[in-house]
């Protein structure tokens, strides 16, 4: 029983000691040390200083494991070196220099049995205490791996559990002589080979703990050589575990390289983004640029690709910036980098020209407009430079004349930034008053919005744009809608006539936005009639039946409706025909100096007789002198809308 006992208590030490110098190095070893020697000095007294003798071998093998493995930590086979070095050499070393320096205190037998559960010991222990370090030091790792742990599903819980039963059983069941060994490692091993490939290496190593515990059986060994033929075959057979381990390690880091490799697709051979991101990993400063590729990826896939192999080609074969591409499809652009800025400036300024040129030869219609561009420095990860690149591709720059667009001087920093950092706080409600030339007491406005962003105020128009390329036109709406609701919902019900809001046609089509817009007037307890909902101008028109199905469906509700910006974008003569709309308001690049244009004044003269057949009223904007508002007048305008009239105000 002495050397049973003497046995799991090196076996805890020496997992103590290999834990705390692996996870703390130099320092570990000198813990493990003034440890070691407390022990035998107030613990476990030995008069013969074997105590003493262990401890000061085993601090000079592990101070050397230590450096040799600092020597070698960044090398392929580290951790290999690691496992031999702790597992062979330092149990060995400290059991041979006992067999040696003390024959009296250990025989053979005795220094086997020392080896043995060092090195069991530093298998089975070390990895669960270097384990419980992590944690202490990570406590937020605890609740993933308990999350983890919860979110097993229910028949995975049953196997695992009958798995582990089951290795229990035979270790506790099984006869513990010498004899039956055999046969309980017989029946072990397909059920642990189950757990190395079900379980993790942690609990795998729990399972080696209990089986180590079953060992020691109070009547199971009549002698020391016993006890050591029993260490030893659970010592390989923990071996075989561990091997198995590595394979299943080695496995993964093989899959997880390989899938680093990929960098080639099919259609183009362009590098991919994980060789894009290990190419720019160690450069100091270097330039990435972009072409928009998405016109093309909404060609059908044949199409798509036979383009994107005439563009790999052009690179191929026309620049000398073939191995510097990478196509990244997730936002749909060819990506190029660069590492001086003079030279980048320089080959890719004619490139859209060069390759939409290239591709009409061939037939292809995709016509490059602009090469979009930033400066990067070392530290910076490349996605956020792709992010960056992709968010101006997407705003589009169509004013801007020039190839080459220069994406760290963008003059859309501040709408993006206020977009993706938006709080109502960065945005106003303006009022802007009607004049009714008919009854010009009647009270009636619109309500408009400012946005400004660190001390600047914004381009309300582009704010808009950018909101609903970027992704942001849904909440933005909401926030702006609630707030002028509020605003209307505050006034006196007899003190205007109707106040109008601003709806894009993405809004109006969105059947949940038009019930939180319904829920929102309810809980006001607003008038319905008292808000004119003006159908903004926002792009085309994805689907115009679900538009109409909408506006009858709150026209019947009691809201009144206005198309809004007749004679640009989508306000059109069809759908001032279709839609079921209270009035319409003319843009103001048609009223801008009409007075001079017999054009303008054509279309406006056109619009009034056919609002007069419709029945509905007509809204002229951005009136600005008293000429054109003579003119308008004569015309049989019914309200006019411009500096002339009302400044916008906050409200």
């Amino acid at each position: 029983m002495e050397s049973i006992v003497r046995a799991q208590l090196f076996s805890i030490t020496a997992g103590a000691m290999v834990a705390s110098a692996y996870m703390y190095g130099k320092s570990g070893v000198l813990g493990q040390c003034l440890g070691l020697l407390a022990f035998y000095t107030f613990i476990n007294q030995i008069p013969s200083g074997v105590g003493y003798l262990y401890t000061l071998v085993m601090t000079i093998t592990l101070y050397l494991a230590v450096e040799v493995l600092t020597y070698i930590r960044k090398t392929k086979y580290s951790l290999r070196v690691a496992f031999c070095v702790f597992i062979f050499v330092v149990p060995s070393v400290g059991s041979l220099s006992l067999a040696i320096m003390a024959p009296n205190q250990y025989c053979l037998d005795a220094a086997l049995n020392v080896y043995l559960t060092d090195a069991i010991g530093i298998l089975i222990t070390a990895p669960v205490i270097v384990t419980i370090f992590y944690y202490i030091s990570n406590p937020s790792r605890i609740k993933v791996m308990f999350r983890n742990l919860l979110s097993l599903p229910k028949s995975e819980w049953i196997y695992k559990a009958i798995l582990v039963t089951s290795i229990l059983l035979v270790l506790y069941f099984t006869d513990t002589n010498f004899h039956s060994a055999s046969v309980t490692y017989m029946i072990l091993a397909p059920l642990v080979t189950l757990a190395v490939f079900n379980f993790s290496e942690l609990t795998q190593i729990l399972l080696m703990i209990i089986g180590y515990g079953q060992i020691f059986h109070p009547n199971a060994y009549d002698n020391l050589h016993t006890l050591n033929t029993r260490l030893s075959l659970f010592f390989m057979f923990s071996l075989i575990i561990y091997i198995m381990l590595e394979y299943k390690r080695s496995l993964r880091n093989e899959i997880e390289g390989n899938l680093h490799r990929l960098y080639f697709d099919k259609q183009s051979n362009f590098g991919t983004f994980q060789k894009l991101d290990a190419n720019t990993l160690e450069k100091e400063n270097f330039i990435v640029s972009a072409i928009d590729l998405r016109p093309i990826f909404k060609y059908p896939l044949e199409k798509r690709d036979n383009i994107l192999r005439h563009i790999s080609r052009f690179f191929e074969n026309n620049t000398s910036l073939y191995n510097s591409c990478y196509i990244l499809y997730d936002v749909s652009a060819l990506i190029i980098l660069s590492d001086s800025e003079k030279l980048a400036i320089q080959q890719m300024h004619d490139l859209p020209s060069k390759l939409e040129k290239y591709l009409d030869l061939r037939q292809e219609s995709f016509y490059p407009e602009k090469i979009y561009y930033c400066h990067c420095r070392k530290g910076i990860r490349i996605n956020q430079a792709v992010n960056r690149l992709n968010v101006h591709m997407r705003l589009g720059y169509k004013s801007s004349l020039n190839t080459m667009v220069d994406c760290d001087k963008s003059d859309l920093d501040d709408y993006i930034g206020m977009l993706e950092e938006f709080n109502p706080s960065n945005f106003q409600i303006l009022r802007q008053n009607y004049l009714d030339l008919a009854n010009p007491e009647k009270v009636t406005f619109e309500l408009l919005s400012r946005f400004h962003f660190e001390g600047k105020v914004l381009n309300t128009g582009i704010v808009f744009q950018c909101a609903q390329k970027l992704g942001y036109l849904e909440s933005l709406e909401h926030v702006i809608v609630h707030a002028q609701l509020k605003y209307l919902s505050g006034l006196h019900k007899n003190s205007f006539e109707y106040g109008s809001i601003n709806l894009t046609p993405e809004y109006l089509s969105d059947g949940r936005a038009v019930c939180q817009l319904l829920d929102w007037v309810d809980n006001l307890e607003l008038d319905i009639s008292k808000v004119n909902i003006e159908i903004v101008e926002s792009g085309n028109i994805d689907n115009p039946e679900i538009l109409l199905q909408s506006l009858t469906y709150l026209k019947q509700r009691g809201f009144k409706l206005a198309l809004d910006d007749f004679g640009a974008g989508h306000a059109t003569y069809n759908q001032l025909l279709t839609m079921p709309v209270d009035s319409v308001k003319i843009d103001g690049s048609l009223v801008r100096n009409c007075l001079t244009d017999p054009i303008k004044q054509a279309i406006i003269q056109d619009l009034r007789s056919i609002a007069t057949t419709l029945k509905i009223q007509v809204v002229a904007e951005c009136v600005e002198t008293e000429e054109e508002a003579t003119y308008l007048k004569m015309l049989g305008i019914d309200y006019l809308q411009g500096y002339l009239v009302h400044k916008p105000t906050p409200v």
